[in-house]
């Protein structure tokens, strides 16, 4: 019986498509498989191992039981041929296979036992097998017609997006998207159906994953239909590719995503805190970015003017929502802070605060025009008493100072202010 169970794991894993529901760390593989008596599939150990434990599923035709077992027990009484270690490896034993695990064998003419190396053996009776895991499903007998859908759920597929946000001027932009798809499995997946998910799934069992890396396009997917949104549910999006492709062993596919339009505002941005004393620092360059459709979590890669200004992980981005963007800082931008503190409250009072004057100097180097957002934060609160600039506004506990700075300008600014530390 595990002979013949052998040859139809082959056939089963050879012939049969699947459908991916591809998560940010993991995927579900579902087959579809319908015949009369046992069914019978096997994972190569690789592959088994990344499997979640418990999550493999058959939906269909009720059977009687489910067994999974090592193949290689397959091995177990056959005959093979034994070429001993002699120099002219001409002298050879017939023996039987006891344990395929540690190919302990039995010689046939003495009936002595022995270990040999797999590497001299020889099979005569059955074909040779590396190992794997066989998922057996028994049905009431065999004449039973069965009909059903097999599904698992796997670490080692994975999808990312990854965008390009190419800035023109004039506050002109082009977001282009791709899904990129990566099988780290040693095994070769013929698809029929795509299913990538965004959003925030949770698993009983902690995923092993690795990170996900660079990506390049196969030459194999080639003339493949594009992604469609599916739609929401409870926060998971869901997008389809419906096209027939191989995932090859040890692969990427790069495709195009979704179309997305979004608007963007770049300007500078700094954060310090209020302190005694003197100090200085440079500008950040954001960009806040405002998508028409929601965004996956991925990286996204932004040019100027076909320049490479900086790379950025996004998290998932809802439709119409400003997400910040920081790509590295600008030394042409920078500020100077002067800080005196005036007055603080004595120790054994319930609110503590104290009381600064602040100088801020905002300097442009650049030979044009900026938008700058300088925050200065402290304590758990702050209260502005006065000012030289009329656009400093307090949130909570900290003031900001927008600033348009004309080319080679600096632009200073005075104010006091109280911080409550309690």
């Amino acid at each position: 019986m595990l002979f013949l169970n052998f040859a139809l794991l082959c056939l089963t894993q050879s012939l049969l498509a699947v459908d991916l529901s591809i998560y940010k760390s993991f995927t579900e593989v579902r087959q579809a498989h319908s015949g009369i008596g046992d069914y019978a599939y096997e994972f190569a150990n690789a592959e088994y191992d990344n499997i979640i434990d418990g999550s493999i599923s058959w939906e269909g035709t009720q059977f009687a039981r489910q067994e999974v077992y090592n193949t290689i027990e397959s091995l177990q009484g056959a005959k093979v041929t034994v070429r001993r270690s002699t120099v002219c490896k001409c002298e050879t034993i017939e023996a039987k296979i006891i344990d395929p695990n540690s190919m302990l064998l039995q010689n046939l003419n003495t009936g002595a036992y022995f270990y040999a190396d797999k590497d001299s053996i020889e099979y005569t009776s059955t074909r040779p097998n590396n190992g794997g895991k066989a998922l057996i499903l028994q049905f009431n007998n065999e004449k039973t017609q069965h009909t059903g859908t097999l599904s698992y759920l796997m670490t080692g597929i994975t999808w990312k997006p990854s965008y390009d946000l190419l800035l023109t001027g004039n506050n002109e932009c082009k977001l282009h998207s791709y899904a990129n798809i990566k099988n780290d499995q040693q095994r070769d997946y013929t698809v029929d159906n795509t299913n990538l998910l965004g959003g925030d799934v949770q698993l009983a069992t902690t995923s092993n994953a690795g990170p996900l890396h660079g990506f390049d396009a196969s030459r194999a997917v080639v003339n493949m239909k594009s992604i469609k949104m599916v739609g929401e549910q409870q926060g998971i999006y869901s997008y389809s590719l419906k096209d027939k492709y191989t995932l090859r062993p040890l692969s990427s596919i790069r495709l195009p995503f979704i179309d997305i339009v979004a608007k963007y505002r770049f300007y500078y941005k700094a954060l310090t805190n209020v302190v005694s004393g003197k100090y200085q620092g440079v500008f950040q360059r954001m960009y806040d970015l405002t998508p028409d459709h929601f965004m996956p979590a991925g990286i996204i890669t932004i040019r100027e003017n076909q320049v490479l200004v900086g790379q950025s992980n996004l998290p998932d981005v809802p439709n119409n929502y400003t997400q910040t963007i920081s790509v590295g800082q600008d030394n042409d931008i920078r500020y100077l802070v002067k800080g005196n503190l005036t007055s603080k409250s004595n120790a054994n009072e319930t609110i503590q605060f104290e009381t600064y004057e602040v100088d801020v100097q905002v300097m442009n180097l650049k030979d044009k025009n900026v938008e700058v957002e300088l925050g200065i934060q402290g304590g758990v609160e702050m209260i502005l008493h006065n000012t030289t600039c009329n656009t400093v506004k307090v949130n909570g506990n900290q003031l900001n100072l927008p600033v348009h700075l004309e080319k080679g300008e600096n632009r200073m600014c005075k104010f006091n202010v109280t911080v409550k530390l309690t």
